[in-house]
């Protein structure tokens, strides 16, 4: 048994050696971060897990940035949240391109390439993005296909993760989400032997349209 454990440390030991978490920024948890100082924390803390921003100036420009995406990735279908945001983005696709609702049957989802949805939410110290239900039906625009295009207004990004948990308490009246969820980066799993796999439980890519109006 001690040799097991021994063997089991020292393969942890070989992991952690040379990782340094100083690369990271410190996260701040409640003590805010500047208005200013969002997007770029925002794009740091996304690319240190393996995903992508894009800045577009208008919902035609992020359009044409998702055009551009599907041709780059030979995307044939997707998979489109009911968002307000997101309808317009599929009206400038190419009509060869599929295009599904989360309520089409199971097997035509699982053949999408891509899925497309908004986000509530950004959060600038960790890179994560925030979906509510009671905004939007994105659990499985967001999780099934292997590239998840979220869409997200400049003015819901948020500086800390304190702040997004206080603004997704539904107001007087307002229904409650039933599911809340938190996206930092690509899907990623270490389960097995430590080793780290990307795209096991989830999206393999992820892209950020970070909308200047919308």
């Amino acid at each position: 048994m001690s040799s097991a454990r021994d063997a089991i440390l020292a393969s942890v030991r070989a992991g952690l050696r040379g990782a340094s978490v100083s690369e990271l920024p410190p996260v701040r948890t409640g003590a805010g971060v500047p208005e200013n100082d969002r997007v770029a924390r925002f794009q740091t803390m996304l690319e240190r897990v393996g995903a992508r921003l894009v800045c577009v100036a208008d919902p035609a420009a992020a359009s044409a940035e998702l055009v551009r995406i599907c041709a780059a990735a030979g995307v044939r279908a997707l998979v489109a949240s009911d968002a307000p945001l997101v309808a317009p983005m599929l009206a400038g696709l190419p009509p060869a391109i599929g295009r599904f609702a989360p309520d089409a049957p199971r097997a035509e989802l699982f053949a999408c390439e891509l899925g497309l949805s908004s986000a509530q939410w950004g959060i600038a110290e960790t890179g994560t993005l925030v979906l509510e239900s009671a905004e939007e039906r994105h659990r499985l625009a967001s999780l099934l296909p292997p590239h998840h295009v979220a869409l997200l207004p400049r003015s819901r990004l948020l500086g800390t993760l304190g702040e997004a948990f206080a603004r997704v308490r539904p107001g007087p009246g307002a229904p409650p989400s039933r599911t809340i969820t938190f996206v930092t980066g690509p899907s990623r799993t270490a389960d097995i032997e430590l080793e780290l796999v990307v795209g096991v439980h989830g999206p393999k890519h992820l892209t950020v349209l970070l909308l200047d109006s919308a």
